[in-house]
């Protein structure tokens, strides 16, 4: 399965990856316009590409969830989850995806606790609603993980002259990734004095 951040989550990423069978999950930006299926061919004119517009950002906009579901995260708390299928970008209108939000409810209230998580799928067989948002999460330790590749093992930095020494190069950031995780219980944290740390 490929994880895609929003600035991945547009048309033009849909149609140049239409013929791959990977499963795609991506996020995308509240302000997204999305359209449903056009409606049956009434015989008249031409045919229509797009049906209903759902703005993400406009409940009013919004029709009722093909599934909702709560449910109470040890870490998070209260999860909505609402699934809405058979929607695409207006760029993409013959590849239909799948609408998922994400909500975090206060556990008394049941007011929102913060922005809520907007992603589609696309692909053979998505999983349960209740798996499936927590597979995103995965791409946050994703990122994190090029964050110290590139800033600390120094990922980028050699200038390398041919394809097979940056592969090379690159296909040692996961081992020395899995030497420090396995050398974490070996090194003990030593905080400088903070008149140290001031100078």
């Amino acid at each position: 399965m490929a994880l895609f951040d929003s600035e991945y989550g547009c048309a033009p990423l849909i149609e140049a990856t239409a013929a791959s069978a990977d499963d795609k999950l991506m996020r995308i930006r509240s302000n997204r316009c999305l359209w449903s299926a056009p409606p049956a061919y009434s015989g008249r004119g031409r045919p229509k590409i797009h049906g209903q517009q759902f703005r993400l950002n406009d409940p009013q906009s919004w029709w009722s969830p093909e599934q909702t579901l709560e449910s109470l995260e040890p870490k998070l708390g209260k999860i909505r989850l609402k699934k809405w299928d058979d929607l695409h970008f207006r760029g993409s209108p013959k590849h239909p995806m799948t609408l998922i939000l994400v909500e975090r409810l206060e556990t008394v209230t049941g007011r929102l606790n913060s922005q809520p998580l907007w992603l589609v799928w696309v692909g053979m067989q998505m999983p349960s609603l209740a798996e499936i948002w927590q597979l995103y999460l995965r791409r946050f330790a994703l990122e994190h993980w090029y964050r110290l590749a590139k800033q600390t093992l120094h990922w980028n930095v050699p200038k390398l002259s041919t394809p097979e020494q940056c592969e090379r190069w690159s296909d040692l950031m996961p081992l020395l990734t899995w030497q420090l995780w396995l050398a974490k219980d070996l090194v003990t944290e030593i905080r400088l004095p903070q008149a140290l740390v001031s100078d």
